[in-house]
Parts: structure tokens; C-alpha cells; sequence
């Protein structure tokens, strides 16, 4: 009898044991620091012979799910028309952060589907030393010169990120960028602001690919499974009692 009690304590510590884990599942998710470099700027040069831009983009995460990040890009553009010479110059900081739709057991820290908000800040110079128009009295010749100014925008960035090695990431951002203001007035809209795009349009969409180099600082204990109690004990009624008066047994009585 008392071998069947000891086997029998200790089979329900095992189901109480497995149960807990089953109840409540965790994963520990490793956070990162991550600079990185823009792969794709340098080869729009092979595209576009008018533009050469190089970026950098360092981000830390705050918790398995929300990134915040900060971004910092050189751009200089130069083009010749038939109506018009064009070039501006500057830099372009953009600082926000990014939500991973991903859950933490599938991410692992490792990666990244999801979506970012950024405001963007353009500090750069334009000019065109050669505007040719024609009107009434003919055809002539005028220039605006080198004036420089601070435009605004916001950055809507969805993407995708993949570590290809332990250290070493690898991803691409669509941007949905709106402009806020050119900062150099409604009726000199810049052909190209720096890190923006064509600043003739209230919108403009780009592409983005990067190679990042992350380390891990800390980890996080996730709860991928929230706490609930065994059904088998949520269905258990009130115990029952017998009415006053009832003698005790099986019987019931006599």
C-alpha cells in the first residue's frame, strides 16, 4: 500500500511538472546593437548616372518586437535638360523606430518582418546656373544661385531582415515617403531634395538594401504561451454534501 502511494505522489508531481510547461511556454530572445551600410546607393550610380548616395542605418532593440533607429545618408545629384541645368548636395537623417509582427519563437532575434515610422530631416544645398525659357518677347537665359535649406518628411518603411551568419544580417526596406515641406518656399520645389527624392511630389517611393553587423547585449525572456489553468481541474463542481438527517454510508438508511 504504501509503494502504490509513493508511485502514485510522484506520477502526479510529473503531470503538475508537465502540465506548468505545457500551461506556459517562454523562449529566451537575444536583443541587438546593429550598424549597417546601404549596398543598394552605390549601385544606383549604375542606373542613374545623376545621383550618387551612400547611408548608414544603426538600430538597438528595445524588446523582442519594437526596434528604434537612426539613419544618416550623403546624397548629390546633378542633371542637364533641355530647359534647365540641376544640382543639390547634403545630408539626410531620418530617426525612428519599427515593429517585428514576428512572434518571438519564430524570430529569434535573428528576423525581421514587419513595419517602420520615420521622420526625416534634409539639411542641402541647390542651384541651377541654367534655366532657359521662352515667352512672348522671345527666348532667354536665367540662373538661380546656391542657396541652401532644411525639408522635412516622415518615412513609412516596411521590410524584411535575415541574419545570413552569426554577426551578420542582411536586409531590404520599400519607403513610402511623404513630404512635409522642401523648406525653400511652395514655388521653388528642389528637383532633388537629399534623402527624400523629387521634391516636386507630395510622395515618393524608393527601395533600400543593407548589410548590417549586430551584437547581442542582452536576453529576454519571452512568454509565447500565456498561463491558463488545467481544464480537467476548471470543470470540477462543488463537492457534494448530504441533506441534514441523512445517516452516513453507502445506504443511505436501513
Amino acid at each position: 500500500m504504501a509503494k502504490r502511494t509513493c508511485i502514485s505522489f510522484f506520477s502526479l508531481l510529473l503531470f503538475l511538472a508537465g502540465s506548468r510547461a505545457v500551461a506556459q511556454d517562454t523562449v529566451m530572445v537575444p536583443l541587438h546593437l546593429r550598424a549597417g551600410f546601404d549596398i543598394s546607393g552605390p549601385m544606383l550610380k549604375f542606373v542613374n548616372k545623376d545621383l550618387v548616395s551612400y547611408g548608414l542605418l544603426t538600430s538597438v532593440d528595445i524588446t523582442e518586437a519594437v526596434t528604434l533607429n537612426a539613419g544618416l545618408r550623403y546624397s548629390s545629384f546633378h542633371t542637364e535638360r533641355h530647359i534647365y541645368d540641376f544640382s543639390s548636395r547634403g545630408l539626410s537623417i531620418v530617426t525612428g523606430a519599427e515593429y517585428n509582427f514576428l512572434k518571438a519563437n519564430v524570430s529569434k532575434g535573428k528576423y525581421y518582418a514587419g513595419i517602420g515610422l520615420r521622420y526625416g530631416l534634409s539639411l542641402y544645398a541647390e542651384e541651377a546656373p541654367v534655366i532657359r525659357y521662352t515667352n512672348a518677347w522671345g527666348e532667354g537665359v536665367s540662373s538661380i544661385p546656391l542657396s541652401r535649406h532644411a525639408g522635412h518628411y516622415i518615412e513609412i518603411t516596411p521590410g524584411f531582415r535575415t541574419e545570413l551568419f552569426r554577426g551578420v544580417t542582411i536586409g531590404w526596406n520599400l519607403y513610402m515617403r511623404l513630404l512635409i515641406s522642401a523648406g525653400a518656399g511652395k514655388d521653388l520645389k528642389p528637383v532633388w531634395m537629399p534623402g527624400y527624392g523629387p521634391a516636386t511630389k507630395g510622395m515618393a517611393t524608393a527601395a533600400e538594401y543593407y548589410v548590417s553587423f549586430s551584437i547581442p547585449y542582452k536576453r529576454k525572456k519571452v512568454i509565447i504561451m500565456p498561463k491558463t489553468e488545467d481544464p480537467e481541474y476548471e470543470d470540477e463542481g462543488e463537492p457534494v454534501t448530504a441533506p441534514p438527517g441523512t445517516p452516513s454510508g453507502f445506504g443511505g438508511g436501513r
